[in-house]
């Protein structure tokens, strides 16, 4: 099972993010918490402030060649690992990420915690200011979720700010995509935005939302009106826990969360549960996008065909 929390920056998500995971670690699930937030604010929440290695942020350079040749294998349709692209599918040659086996090569970009294993992204080095983007950034993590074999597994994974999950292949990549949305107007105007752009990628049904910052009625009723009643999963009001949280500093732990906001996490968990989808239908998504990505002129003319990387007869079974 595979869950994206969405949303605009300041409205909660990377909050919503670490208390879902810490639900789902309390339920016993084998857990990968993925910080793929530009601003790394995740890893505070779970370990003292600065103690996340940088060396392990997947889209460390010498990190993403390392990932890359691992799950790369001994797949002959790769040429090289520049034409590893971002939409790169699995093949039977592939060497896959086994979320269930602690003991993987690949774990060693986690930090591994009691309850969860928690990976971060990174941010932007020196040399990248003013010449690189964010969406290079994704591409790793692009990688890692299409050659992942997370049966029997939960992957969390807190998104960038703003809308850049539809600007590759990772809107396709989850069961559920939980967007969090404050009592707003900037908020109603998030949920459109996202609501248009989930119904061109064909994933609205994946689409939900989680209202936070509901401290009143007023709220509540503002945001009740904003979607259509089926898509609101709860509301997150005032919690006296988390407000101590901000202003102290400290870990998370999902026991400390008032009772009636704990059970707004089973209700989001059991949501994506009938959500799931198979490994193979997460896969044939990957092949349209693929199809898509490599038929632009700009690829084509730097790598060639890259079509013939899909591996048709390739299972995950």
């Amino acid at each position: 099972m595979r869950i994206a929390v969405v949303g605009k920056w300041g409205s909660g998500k990377t909050t919503i993010s670490a208390l879902l995971a810490l639900y789902l670690a309390q339920q016993g699930k084998n857990l990968l918490l993925i910080d793929a937030d530009l601003n790394v604010h995740l890893p505070g929440l779970f370990l003292p402030w600065g103690e996340f290695p940088e060396q392990k942020y997947l889209s460390f350079p010498e990190t993403t060649q390392t990932i890359k040749t691992y799950l790369k294998g001994d797949n002959q349709r790769i040429g090289s690992l520049e034409t590893f692209r971002k939409t790169t599918p699995p093949t039977s040659e592939s060497q896959l990420f086994v979320l269930r086996d602690p003991a993987h090569p690949l774990y060693c970009f986690a930090e591994v915690l009691d309850q969860l294993a928690l990976m971060v992204v990174g941010t932007y080095q020196g040399s990248e200011i003013g010449a690189s983007c964010y969406h290079n950034h994704l591409a790793i993590l692009e990688n890692l979720l299409s050659h992942m074999d997370d049966q029997k597994a939960v992957v969390v994974v807190d998104m960038v700010a703003g809308v850049d999950a539809f600007a590759s292949s990772l809107h396709a990549q989850f069961d559920l995509l939980l967007l969090v949305l404050e009592p707003t107007q900037k908020g109603k105007e998030v949920w459109k935005q996202y609501a248009r752009l989930a119904q061109a990628a064909g994933v609205y049904d994946q689409l939900f939302a989680l209202g936070n910052k509901c401290f009143d009625q007023e709220d509540q009723l503002f945001l009740s009106a904003a979607l259509p009643s089926e898509k609101l999963l709860g509301m997150l009001g005032i919690s006296s826990y988390l407000r101590q949280l901000e202003k102290q500093g400290g870990l998370m732990e999902f026991s400390q969360l008032e009772p009636e906001f704990q059970l707004l996490f089973e209700q989001i968990v059991k949501q994506a549960q009938t959500l799931e989808q198979p490994l193979q239908a997460r896969l044939d998504k990957l092949y349209a996008l693929h199809r898509k990505y490599v038929a632009q002129g700009f690829i084509k003319e730097r790598f060639g065909d890259l079509t013939g990387q899909i591996d048709e007869h390739f299972s995950f079974l």
